[in-house]
């Protein structure tokens, strides 16, 4: 079965159950619907394995077969990695050095050198980093070796917060959003070669949201928040299809969507959450002045579900954005962001506790409160029954990464 497995995952053959980016299987933050994952956990309750993982990084894992993929930055050895570990025992398998110095001298005190998601696109692993003032995309082998490398732009901001944003995938091309000041694009890049696709300029505003790829309204759709709109653009072309006003100028979240209509939500320096109808109008639908700012929001069924700054689990009505209920888990901000598997919502609040609740618009129904960790940045990851977990300890003023994976 190892051997079937590796041969398969060479050919670049990505199973149903992979976690293969940012935001899972279908890009909404959706785990597959044969996912059955433990809802209680402590540090030694339904800890199948843990894994103490080199250098500091805010990206969620990847999961391609029985390989987990993730990156790391390490600000005093100068390095930023890509890491691959065993599935089924934990162990690091390699580490690939993709940069050794050129490190931002200066990052928000939320952010790391490390916090993009990569991506799998079926034969190799892309990642992103801002290094040397650019942003630079590195396609790696299952083996380690690098496919290619390319620097895509310059990402000079006026602000030392460094960089955020990941990059969405879809069919064969991946996309990067640089939204800063003086300048900004979103750019597609063949992932096959790393040539580039199309390019479009961006305002000259500072953000830091992931595009998404969306089938809504009937059309695939390439959704982006930020510089006080929505947009929406041809996949393949980079097309304007439709942009709206957003009162936010700074974003963080992805944008969210179901059959006829997009959410986004932010920020700074108003707040914002807002429903768009995506049949080419753009027109607003819906909004209030809730705000879901660094991580993003959730749809399943008719319902979008959030977890605010301030701690709070909403619950709206997507057509009309009647609040069902609202109900606060916590206090200590909000990094990561509400998954859905199961019939459940997992949702991680930044000082280690996930509250695992009902996804039923009739009440707020906990099933569940854990606590992992003294922080969660990177958002939970399901495959089958395993919950996969990337947290961080504190001790004396340091801090450290550990990867867990959960199940009975």
């Amino acid at each position: 079965m190892k051997a079937l497995t590796l041969s398969l995952l060479l050919a670049g053959f990505t199973l149903a159950a992979d976690w293969p980016h940012w935001r899972g299987p279908t890009s909404n933050n959706h785990a597959a619907a044969a996912a059955k994952p433990v809802t209680e956990w402590s540090n030694e309750k339904n800890v199948r394995w843990q894994t103490e993982l080199p250098g500091l990084g805010h990206s969620t894992p990847i999961v391609v077969g029985n390989r987990i993929y993730l990156t790391t930055g390490d600000e005093k050895a100068g390095t930023q990695s890509l890491v691959t570990i065993d599935r089924t025992s934990g162990r690091i398998l390699w580490t690939k050095i993709i940069n050794k110095g050129g490190l931002p001298k200066g990052i928000h005190k939320e952010n790391t050198h490390a916090s993009q998601t990569p991506v799998w696109d079926g034969e190799r692993v892309i990642t992103l980093f801002h290094n040397r003032g650019k942003l630079q995309l590195t396609a790696v082998k299952p083996n380690g070796d690098i496919a290619w490398n390319k620097v895509i732009g310059d990402y000079l901001p006026d602000r030392d917060f460094g960089y955020g944003s990941t990059p969405a995938y879809h069919k064969g091309l991946i996309y990067i959003t640089s939204d800063y000041e003086p300048k900004g694009y979103l750019v597609a890049i063949e992932t096959k070669t790393g040539e580039e696709k199309w390019r479009t300029d961006r305002n000259t505003m500072a953000s830091w949201s992931t595009p998404v790829v969306g089938h809504v309204a009937g059309k695939d759709q390439l959704l982006s928040s930020g510089q006080l709109k929505v947009t929406s653009q041809d996949p393949l072309t980079g097309k304007l299809l439709w942009e709206a006003p957003h009162i936010s100028k700074s974003t963080c979240g992805t944008v969210v969507w179901n059959k006829d209509s997009v959410f986004a939500s932010g920020g700074y320096p108003k707040n914002q959450t807002a429903a768009y109808a995506a049949d080419g109008s753009g027109k607003l639908l819906w909004q209030n002045k809730e705000r879901t700012y660094e991580q993003s929001m959730l749809v399943h069924g008719n319902e979008l579900y959030t977890v605010t700054d301030k701690g709070f689990a909403l619950c709206w009505d997507t057509k009309t954005g009647e609040e069902h209920w609202s109900q606060r888990l916590g206090r200590g901000g909000v990094m990561a962001s509400p998954t859905f598997a199961n019939g459940l919502i997992y949702a991680p609040i930044k000082n280690g506790q996930t509250t695992v609740f009902k996804a039923t618009p009739e009440k707020f129904e906990q099933i569940a409160q854990n606590q992992l960790g003294d922080d969660t940045y990177a958002s939970p990851v399901f495959i089958g029954d395993e919950l996969y977990m990337r947290v961080g300890f504190r001790t004396e003023g340091t801090r450290r990464e550990v990867l867990y994976c959960l199940g009975e």
